[in-house]
């Protein structure tokens, strides 16, 4: 799995007041996500990501951002303590005390005073879920305390991450439950047309290292192919209507087999994710002769028999 370490603002304390809420709506369509927050919260956008702030405390601060994995994952197949050991890492006591001193050009020491972690649902998507409370002293100045909670969760070949940061006399984590509540994949996500008529698979394709992975069944049927899983060799087979041409891709293996004796070198090979059979949709078009486009201003693959 990728690592990568998540760059978090530091906190001061400014007064609350009260302002009126409207929802504002945020869809990215690179990221391949939208949402809705209250427009309390200003947007910025950096490189990874977007950042928003609170108008009643600038540097109380929602971060939203992704990490593409090289293979599909689902979160919560992962193991719950590999996932709070890299939380630990990156938010230890000592990594945000070093930041903290840091950013401030003086002596910072943090202690964690509770930490909480979990799985929960959002949206009907799970996420892993990391909360942790801290207690920051430094000479000359007030003891003080800030909060981090964390939402990670698994889709379409990404990580996204959300992560909170709060102090001690703010808190708008209702927005934040707001945001994961009212969160869609489907923004940017990549469609497929088969013959310029749209198909809509049960599960969303995925890109995974610059290759479009789909739920094969939907397109192979489409596309008059029978499809069949054998699953004591963990094998797809994808036969013709007139039985001249067949497909075989086994999960794992970086060669598929046309008509028993051709060989397919795939750059990812197939994969089982959320119990569907991912497959390369070049690769499978491609064997079936049909002829495939990549849309980029549409974010579409058009197959064309």
């Amino acid at each position: 799995m990728k690592k990568k370490s998540i760059i978090m603002a530091i906190v001061i304390a400014l007064m609350i007041f009260t302002i009126p809420c409207h929802a504002q709506t945020i869809a990215e369509y690179d990221m391949g996500i939208a949402f809705t927050l209250s427009d309390e919260w200003k947007k910025e956008v950096y490189e990874d990501g977007m950042m928003f702030r609170h108008a009643s405390n600038y540097q109380e601060n929602i971060n939203v951002f992704f990490i593409a994995a090289d293979v599909a994952y689902d979160i919560e197949k992962i193991d719950e303590a590999i996932l709070r050991n890299i939380c630990d890492s990156v938010y230890g006591d000592s990594q945000i005390a070093r930041e903290m001193s840091e950013k401030n050009n003086a002596v910072v020491q943090v202690a964690a005073n509770s930490v909480v972690s979990g799985y929960e649902y959002y949206n009907e998507e799970p996420f892993y879920c990391y909360e942790k409370e801290y207690t920051v002293t430094s000479f000359g100045f007030e003891t003080a305390s800030f909060h981090k909670s964390v939402f990670i969760t698994a889709k379409n070949g990404r990580f996204y991450f959300i992560t909170y940061h709060r102090d001690e006399k703010s808190n708008h984590l209702s927005d934040v439950t707001d945001l994961l509540q009212s969160l869609s994949f489907e923004s940017g996500e990549i469609k497929i047309k088969i013959n310029d008529e749209r198909i809509y698979p049960d599960s969303a394709p995925m890109l995974i290292q610059d290759r479009t992975m789909v739920p094969i069944r939907a397109v192979a049927e489409k596309m008059g192919y029978q499809v069949e899983w054998n699953g004591n060799t963990n094998t797809v087979l994808l036969t013709s209507k007139d039985r001249r041409t067949v497909l075989q891709f086994a999960i794992g293996d970086s060669v598929a087999v046309k008509n028993s004796s051709q060989e397919i070198r795939l750059d990812v090979p197939a994969f089982i994710s959320a119990g569907r059979t991912y497959l390369p949709l070049r690769a499978v078009a491609e064997a079936m002769n049909a002829v495939v486009n990549w849309n980029g201003a549409e974010k579409t693959v058009e197959i064309w028999e």
